[in-house]
């Protein structure tokens, strides 16, 4: 177990971690992510189940008030027995499941749910708990896909480099497992609109100046978090499509939301909204909280005139 000095000193927040649990595969998912992150972090575990319904009427789907109470003591017990020295609470509760996620939200330093829930995959197209919960919560949170494995060799981190939120979750999470990390800034040449007396930078200069940017903006997160070896990629590419290529055989993607919209797919973003439903790894996104800032160094966005950031 890390403990929580070394959380501390790596910047990873010590609020109790929150899982969400359903009884469906990914939610298993979850529990298990969740309670290795704990043990790693030095923190607690809340294990939640949100009960949508009154206790005493059958809606018709998902698990009724019995079932919910059985599937959150089993997962408090898988939680112990995963990660022994950790402290489990666990509870269910009534309420609207995203509604109640996103205010518990305010006390945690993680949530971690499942990446599609008993409502399967058109749920997850239509707006599902977990995306509107990634979209709106108070903290960093984790999807989780059943099935998953993480590597056991040549261990790495994936974080799109185009947000500051990104990049500090990205580095005290690869700093407190030790773990290589791979900066991914994808990028696309602008071609100028008509006459304009500037002589066109060939590929090559472009691919320069956008591997310099990307130099400038790691400098600092290098300079705070010197343990962690960091890959850098600075791409002609879309990041949605560098982003899922490189997750493949990462234990661990981290890209950054947007700050507060009305729609959970604008808080997002589209690129983010993307990513999200099209790998298989376990996704974290980050977003810029005042409450839950941890000092880090100003990010030096330096911007090309001649490519632009394929950003999230």
């Amino acid at each position: 177990m890390a403990g929580p000095w070394r959380a501390r000193r790596r910047g990873v927040p010590l609020r109790p971690i929150l899982v969400g649990v359903d009884g469906s595969a990914p939610g298993d998912a979850a529990l298990r992510w969740a309670a290795h992150e704990a043990s790693l972090r030095g923190v607690g575990l809340c294990v939640l189940h949100v009960f949508a319904g009154a206790p005493l009427v059958d809606l018709g789907h998902g698990l009724d008030w019995e079932e919910a109470h059985h599937a959150v003591e089993d997962a408090h017990r898988r939680a112990e027995k995963i990660a022994p020295e950790l402290h489990v609470r666990s509870q269910v509760v009534l309420g609207g499941p995203a509604e109640t996620l996103i205010r518990r939200s305010a006390e945690a330093g993680l949530v971690v749910l499942g990446k599609r829930g008993r409502g399967g995959f058109r749920d997850l197209l239509a707006g599902s708990v977990a995306l509107q919960v990634a979209g709106h919560a108070l903290c960093p949170v984790v999807l989780a896909h059943a099935g998953w494995r993480p590597p056991i060799d040549d261990r790495e981190i994936v974080v799109g480099a185009d947000r500051e939120a990104a990049l500090r979750a990205a580095f005290a999470e690869a700093d407190l497992r030790g773990v290589r990390l791979r900066a991914i800034h994808a990028w696309r040449p602008i071609m100028p609109a008509g006459p304009s007396g500037l002589t066109p930078m060939t590929f090559a200069e472009l691919e320069q100046n956008e591997e310099k940017t990307l130099a400038r903006t790691l400098a600092p997160w290098r300079e705070r978090h010197p343990g962690v070896r960091v890959v850098e990629s600075a791409m002609c590419d879309s990041s949605r499509h560098a982003l899922t290529e490189a997750s493949r055989t990462a234990e661990l993607l981290v890209i950054g939301a947007r700050e507060h919209f009305g729609d959970y797919t604008l808080a997002l973003g589209t690129t983010a909204y993307a990513v999200v439903h099209h790998v298989a790894c376990p996704v974290l996104i980050a977003r810029e909280h005042g409450r839950h800032h941890v000092d880090e160094p100003e990010e030096n966005r330096a911007v090309s005139g001649s490519a632009s950031s394929d950003g999230l």
